[in-house]
């Protein structure tokens, strides 16, 4: 079964009583009337996946199942929304280091509101079907000699051409177009003590573009939102996404249809680099020490339109008071920034991280944030 290979996970839905009316982006076009009750901008219901790999030849295939449910309030009503992808992935490797990936699948979101009175009984459904390309150029020539520690350079660029199958009368457009990068060289220091640097980026066009929210870390368990820093221009955003990591913030720190992040991490295993006997406890033999520190911004429109995001404080109920008070966030030129200190190992079978991270406004001003997560790399 090396080359069959057949993937499943399930994430069981949380009840959340503390809502804060985060808005959702629709499938449709436009930040949607979908009201999540949920304390982080991406919570939702019941996930199931399922994928099988056939890898018997140099051409490599997949299908994938993807499915979502989401509780939450639309207009005056609850209602529920059920998200399904049908995938299918073709992999063709020109040698051990480079390959090229296509996908194609369809998405559909159905909103279903929920039967409380007459009114609501009879309204309908709202059904979005979009079309997904996608397509991608690895190169990837690292090492693992032990978990989370890489040495070399790997890097991939993509590109998403998404298309609405239902034609989409409010925006006058029926997709988007996505741009896309990652690059990340890892430098040796000393034996498994290493340097690990990332830049990635994230650009988007058209009439349902993709909605970037900058802040916060990638497997972030307990994950916190900014839901005060609405989108600029929302009707021309169809889907939105993380763009991490950026820590010394929450999440949507700042976004819009671009997005950039730099990433320094010094990482050392701190057993298996100082001694050189066997260890067979896992925790002790990945437990790690990291230093980072993130750089990243978000932001809607054009490129030149680059700008650390601020918050602007005044009173818009009494105009005979003209003051306002602006104050950008802390970090570097155009660049929100972040740094502090994590550790990392193995328990029971998981590979878990905690950060505490400040911004990078005065050195190490405040109470850190601290983010729990799962997960290897970046």
């Amino acid at each position: 079964m090396e080359d069959l290979r057949f993937t499943g996970a399930m994430r069981l839905p949380l009840i959340n009583t503390a809502g804060t009316g985060s808005s959702f982006v629709g499938a449709g076009g436009g930040v949607s009337p979908f009201i999540s009750t949920s304390n982080s901008l991406f919570d939702a219901g019941g996930e199931w996946y399922a994928r099988f790999d056939y890898l018997k030849k140099r051409l490599d295939y997949s299908a994938i199942y993807y499915r979502q449910t989401q509780i939450g309030s639309l207009g005056n009503y609850s209602a529920k929304l059920y998200t399904n992808l049908y995938q299918g992935v073709i992999k063709y490797p020109f040698d051990k280091i480079k390959s090229i990936r296509i996908s194609v699948g369809v998405r559909t979101d159905k909103y279903v509101t929920r039967a409380e009175d007459d009114i609501s009984l009879k309204t309908p459904d709202q059904l979005q079907s979009f079309l997904l390309t996608h397509i991608e150029y690895v190169y990837d020539n690292t090492l693992m000699p032990t978990t989370n520690i890489y040495k070399g350079l790997r890097y991939k660029f993509y590109i998403d051409l998404n298309t609405n199958l239902k034609k989409d009368k409010i925006n006058g457009g029926r997709g988007n177009f996505n741009f896309g990068f990652d690059a990340r060289h890892y430098y040796p220091i000393y034996r498994n003590f290493i340097w690990a640097l990332r830049a990635g980026g994230d650009f988007s066009w058209g009439n349902q573009k993709m909605l970037y929210y900058l802040g916060g870390s990638d497997g972030w368990m307990f994950p916190k939102a900014n839901t005060l820093n609405v989108p600029q221009n929302p009707q021309t955003y169809a889907y939105q996404t993380l763009a991490v990591n950026m820590r010394g913030f929450n999440q949507n720190v700042a976004n819009g249809n671009n997005a950039v992040v730099i990433n320094s991490e010094l990482r050392l295993p701190v057993f298996t680099t100082f001694f050189n006997k066997p260890i067979n406890n896992a925790f002790l033999r990945n437990f790690q020490l990291t230093q980072f520190i993130d750089l990243g911004s978000a932001w809607d429109g054009e490129y030149s339109k680059i700008s650390r995001p601020q918050t602007v404080y005044s009173d818009p109920s009494n105009p005979n008071n003209p003051v306002t008070v602006r104050i950008k966030a802390g970090g570097i030129g155009p660049f929100v920034g972040g740094y502090g200190f994590g550790v990392r190992s193995t328990l029971l079978g998981y590979f878990l991280k905690l950060d505490a991270a400040w911004p990078m406004d005065r050195f190490f001003r405040g109470k850190p944030l601290w983010y729990f997560g799962m997960g290897v790399d970046f």
